[in-house]
């Protein structure tokens, strides 16, 4: 460091509170905070809200007064003379304009001082500072020849007591006011003159390691869109020979190869679709292992939830969004169209799960909202399940066999196995969708429930089955909950005794809520559900008189 260091310190300190003073605006967003660096008997520090800076004494060290200047960056080599090594200490105090409508002004004063010692708390050490504020690699901010040095500029509490505090400010000759002190350790002046250097060593290969900065992200543009949308970064640091570029937005990993253009201050890419969590997504840079802090790219729109997660096709399907914009809203479900019914809040998305869908797994869900451009959401999923339709089981006494043939739709896969009662029967691989039929050398009851899975995913149950009604005796309009299995079909109707109600598609597999039909007379009305077709046993419910 050269003899400026001594102003490039002051001035760096201000700066770091000047840039970081009222974030958050905990004391109003229109309250303008300044940093001064004047003597405390100055009548400029009380013209407006903020804190000065004082340097108030400098402190020989005597850790280095008789050890050789060890050099810096620009000047590795060092001088056979000792530095002018200091320790600076600074006076922080608060100040507020004075009021002629309340005698409180140093209640302001107080939280002003207690931003800036909170400040310079979280960030002591000025060398690693990098973010969208204060960033240690500019020189407006930070000084190159104190990134030079080799040491770093740590700010730190000096414990000054009562008495050291009334002796400066009896020596400024003004009254005493409420103070934070901070000391500056081990500043290293360099010699003005060079004392003899030694010989140049004999040559020999070394290898010279430096720490490498985080990346630093200034901007994001935009900073709000679809899912699927180009953004681009601005910042520092971006590249670094010998390494890759990766950026992180949520938990989704873009690698070089995702960028469209990168450059050291430059990044442009497309936001995932896919996305854990949001609509608020942290963005992130990683370059040599080393990680930029973060900025934000919220997602709109976005699907909150759907429900339910998994079941078969032809069934209703509920979107939950944030609050949509205003434009068109449609659904798409694997690729494919869904017609979509949008609540009047423009909170949830009503669609159903297209019948043509061919094969089970996974199918990613889609809002798009059209305000003249369409506008994607995140993806959700949806899982399909392979579906039972019908079932029949025929028996051989001798040789006895049992015969189990099953039809439905996507019921082809490499492992196949049937259920059949407490059994579970492998089939192996089937190459028919609408089939599965399944020989067993021995004779079974031909009443069992049955079931199929498919590469790991269990269908419906045939036949359908109602396990509990709550409440099972109640009132005529009253709403009763049906529990039970494979409850979920595009035709649902369900029976009080003599009455049936058609409900239509049901999209819940183990859940159905219907009220009791009115016109029933007092006393017994069993219950029982039809699913596409299919009877589940009868359950005993009781209207009330």
């Amino acid at each position: 460091m050269t003899y400026l260091a001594i102003g490039a310190v002051t001035k760096s300190i201000a700066e770091l509170l000047t840039r970081k003073l009222n974030k958050p605006p905990l004391m109003g967003s229109s309250v303008k905070l300044r940093v001064t660096t004047l003597p405390p008997d100055d009548d400029r520090i009380d013209a407006s809200d903020g804190v000065n800076l004082f340097l108030y004494r400098l402190a020989e060290s005597p850790f280095a007064s008789n050890v050789d200047w060890p050099g810096d960056r620009s000047r590795p080599g060092g001088a056979k003379r000792p530095p002018l090594a200091l320790t600076l200490h600074y006076l922080l105090t608060a100040y507020t304009k004075k009021s002629d409508t309340t005698a409180q002004d140093d209640i302001t004063a107080h939280q002003i001082l207690g931003n800036a010692m909170a400040i310079l708390h979280d960030y002591p050490v000025l060398n690693d500072i990098h973010d969208g504020d204060f960033d240690a690699d500019l020189d407006e901010h930070f000084p190159a020849e104190l990134r030079d040095a080799y040491d770093k500029i740590k700010v730190t509490r000096a414990p000054v007591s009562m008495e050291e505090y009334s002796k400066i400010w009896t020596g400024l000759g003004k009254a005493y006011r409420l103070s934070a002190a901070y000391d500056v350790p081990l500043v290293q002046i360099a010699p003005l003159v060079s004392g003899a250097m030694p010989g140049p060593p004999l040559q020999r290969t070394s290898v010279k390691a430096e720490p490498l900065a985080a990346p630093v992200i200034g901007t994001i543009q935009p900073a709000a869109g679809p899912a699927g949308g180009t953004v681009t970064l601005t910042g520092a640091g971006f590249t670094c020979r010998g390494s890759e570029t990766s950026v992180l937005v949520g938990d989704a990993v873009l690698s070089e190869a995702d960028l469209f253009f990168r450059s050291d201050r430059e990044l442009v890419f497309t936001i995932p679709e896919v996305l854990m969590r949001g609509p608020r997504v942290p963005v992130r840079v990683v370059v040599a292992d080393q990680e930029s802090a973060p900025v934000l790219y919220e997602v709109r729109p976005w699907i909150r939830t759907v429900q339910p997660l998994r079941g078969i096709t032809g069934i209703p399907l509920l979107i939950s969004c944030m609050a949509l914009p205003a434009g068109t809203v449609s659904v798409e479900i694997d690729g494919q169209a869904a017609a979509a019914t949008l609540d009047p809040e423009r909170t949830s998305v009503q669609t159903i799960v297209p019948a043509s869908t061919a094969a089970n797994g996974p199918k990613p869900v889609v809002v798009i909202v059209d305000t003249g451009t369409p506008r994607r959401s995140n993806v959700f999923f949806y899982e399909v399940l392979p579906a039972l339709q019908a079932s029949g089981v025929t028996t051989v006494a001798a040789p006895a066999s049992t015969t189990i043939t099953l039809t439905g739709l996507r019921l082809n896969g490499k492992d196949v196995q049937v259920r059949y009662g407490a059994l579970l029967l492998r089939k192996g691989e089937n190459t028919t969708p609408t089939q599965v039929a399944l020989e067993v050398p021995r004779l079974l009851p031909t009443d069992e429930p049955v079931s199929v899975i498919v590469d790991g995913r269990e269908s419906n149950p045939l036949p359908p089955r109602l396990e509990r009604i709550e409440p099972a005796r109640t009132f005529v309009g009253d709403t009763v909950s049906l529990t039970g299995k494979g409850l979920s079909g595009q035709n649902v109707v369900v029976t009080f005794g003599t009455q049936s109600l058609t409900l239509g598609p049901q999209a819940f597999a183990t859940r159905i809520v219907v009220a009791v039909p009115a016109g029933l007379a007092p006393g017994s009305a069993p219950v029982k559900v039809r699913v596409d077709g299919n009877e589940t046993n009868i359950l005993p419910f009781e209207v009330m008189p």
